[in-house]
């Protein structure tokens, strides 16, 4: 659904709606936004308190989608398109509850256990087969990189140990070094 601006005039003649008429069209407008109705329910009835809650729950099911993946690994390509639908989930998560810290532990806790699961496979995978791979996953470290700037310099330990084994698989990961 493309998204239209609006101008001033129907702003100000929306706002001397009655709150009935209001409430009306809000009822209608807000079932065709996904994302929305997320967001409304997350604030409105969880009362923002479930963050936490929210992300280890979904810690569990990436942890599950990457062992599934791991157990059925038939070539970089495939694995990446798991990887994207982890990511996926874990941006939904992100616009639903605006938890940037969650975003670079979740994301950070996706990279590195891809690595540890099936990182001694992916060593022995041609570099033309595993070049979008690579590249997906400079490009994540490079955006993992941004958000952690980005928080509170408090949080920046947090993740050091992290970042550093990420470093770590990656170095033994012969292929990587050709994409960054």
């Amino acid at each position: 659904m493309a998204r239209v601006k609006l101008t001033s005039e129907l702003k100000k003649a929306i706002s001397q709606l009655s709150h009935k008429e209001k409430d009306k069209l809000l009822y209608r407008l807000i079932p065709k936004d996904e994302m929305l109705v997320a967001q409304l329910e997350f604030r409105l009835l969880e009362g923002g308190d479930t963050t936490e809650y929210r992300r280890d729950n979904l810690r569990n099911i990436v942890e599950q989608a990457l062992r599934k993946a791991a157990n059925q690994y038939y070539s970089p390509g495939y694995l990446l398109l798991d990887l994207r639908a982890i990511s996926g989930a874990i941006n939904r998560h992100v616009k639903t509850t605006s938890d940037k810290y969650g975003e670079l532990e979740l994301n950070l806790y996706m990279l590195n256990r891809t690595m540890e699961l099936v990182g001694s496979q992916l060593r022995f995978s041609s570099p033309w087969h595993s070049r979008t791979l690579n590249e997906y996953m400079a490009k994540r470290v490079i955006k993992l990189v941004g958000i952690r700037e980005k928080l509170p310099e408090d949080y920046h330990a947090d993740f050091q140990e992290a970042f550093h084994q990420l470093g770590d698989y990656l170095r033994q990961q012969g292929n990587f070094g050709r994409v960054a």
